[in-house]
């Protein structure tokens, strides 16, 4: 991919540390405008200095009230900051979009251990069904007509522990049970530990990843379910990110390491490793991350210009590896962890990379510009008055007609739309 000539930007500091706001990599190509991006409308029209080009449709609490709120990190919440604000509500951990039948829903997951199905006909977000699966739910995720929660819960078998728990339900037969993956025909879970990433392919193949450090690879008979195919081991602590891109299966872990594997035998055949910073906050040498890895995001550039996959870190970056060899071709910093990646289009149809931060931000910019991974826009409720008032965004989806949706710790779920042209 032409674009993808270099490194772009600098390291930041530490992915939880304050952003650094003389990072000119933070510094937008257009600045919002701020009626416009709340209500669809702005008075000045086209005299207006501000950009008309994305705007926020609707915004819903998502999740149940949290009866023990925490503050958000680093204190200092006032009027004009929103960082340190307290949680009120349980964190919304994932959100998946189902087209069926010309009608846009949504499924939301949230630590109260609830997903729940959202209409958004008519520009609203009506809430259609809500179900408790028993504990904190880490991920949702939708492969065709299935539907697949990760979760933590007690195990039938030992009702005083917890374990990780994949559900899948049929939505073409929604009043089934759900499929539950197993480790064993012993074992009534998919994990000793937390799911925290899925992925599935068109022919029934299921990737989890787990807080156990183990990556299983799953296979789906039509008449038995999923079944137990092979374990990966490889990573210290949890799997944040799982992607097939390439030869490759590709995963991300909160030991801040990025490993590639045969899918064919699970060989883990090459490891990019963390790196670490000196005492002023730089990173030393080395093309990996330096904070644990928060998404894995594959990316087949424009005219056939090769496969690259993107991978976002709390060390305040994102970086794009060559997908056939693991190299990395750029790194761009943000001034804030990133903490969710995700790909949408523009009205042109050029590909935009969607970043949601640890404090509750989104940034959008380029994939084939020049300089890559240009910074467009920042959208953050501090300055325009909507989206996430306490982050990190804990997961961001594109739709159809250029929307895309967002869930965060604040507990909430924002429908947003791309409207106008960037300059691309």
């Amino acid at each position: 991919m032409s674009s993808y000539g270099g490194r772009g930007g600098r390291s930041g500091r530490g992915g939880r540390g304050k952003p650094n706001p003389s990072n000119q990599s933070s510094q937008a190509k257009l600045n919002v405008c701020r009626n416009f991006a709340s209500t669809g409308n702005c008075t000045h029209g086209d005299r207006c200095n501000f950009a008309h080009v994305v705007k926020m449709h609707a915004s819903v609490i998502a999740a149940d009230k949290n009866p023990d709120p925490k503050p958000s990190y680093h204190g200092g919440y006032s009027s004009n900051n929103t960082r340190g604000k307290s949680k009120d509500y349980y964190k919304v951990t994932s959100v998946a979009v189902w087209e069926t039948q010309g009608a846009i829903k949504l499924f939301t997951g949230s630590h109260d251990g609830k997903w729940r199905l959202w209409n958004t006909a008519g520009g609203a977000l009506t809430k259609e069904f809500e179900h408790f699966v028993g504990g904190p739910i880490d991920t949702v995720h939708l492969a065709s007509h299935f539907f697949f929660v990760g979760f933590e819960a007690p195990p039938k078998e030992a009702p005083d522990a917890k374990a990780g728990m994949v559900h899948s339900w049929n939505l073409n037969s929604p009043a089934d049970p759900p499929l539950e993956l197993c480790i064993s025909s012993m074992a009534s879970y998919a994990s000793s530990g937390r799911i925290r990433s899925l992925w599935t392919t068109a022919d029934g193949t299921v990737f989890s990843g787990g807080t156990d450090g183990v990556i299983r690879q799953w296979a789906f008979n039509p008449t038995g379910g999923f079944a137990l195919v092979r374990e990966m081991s490889g990573h210290l602590g949890a799997i944040s990110g799982i992607a097939l891109a390439g030869p490759f299966l590709w995963s991300g872990g909160m030991d801040g390491t990025i490993r590639l594997w045969k899918p064919e035998s699970g060989e883990n055949c090459h490891l990019i490793p963390s790196i670490k910073k000196d005492n002023n906050g730089a990173q030393t040498q080395g093309a990996g991350h330096s904070g644990p890895i928060t998404g894995l995001l594959p990316f087949d550039a424009p005219n056939n210009a090769g496969t690259f996959v993107f991978s976002s870190s709390l060390d305040e970056t994102v970086k794009v590896w060559n997908a056939a060899n693991g190299e990395c071709v750029a790194s761009e910093t943000h001034g804030q962890g990133v903490t969710s990646i995700a790909l949408t289009a523009d009205l042109k149809g050029n590909p935009l990379l969607l970043c949601g931060l640890f404090y509750g931000d989104i940034m959008i910019r380029g994939t084939i510009s020049n300089p890559p991974l240009v910074l467009l826009m920042k959208l953050s409720h501090q300055f325009i008055g909507v989206g996430h008032e306490v982050g990190p965004v804990n997961n961001v989806q594109p739709g159809p007609g250029n929307t895309f949706y967002a869930v965060a710790d604040d507990g909430k779920l924002t429908v947003w739309q791309i409207t106008g042209d960037f300059g691309l």
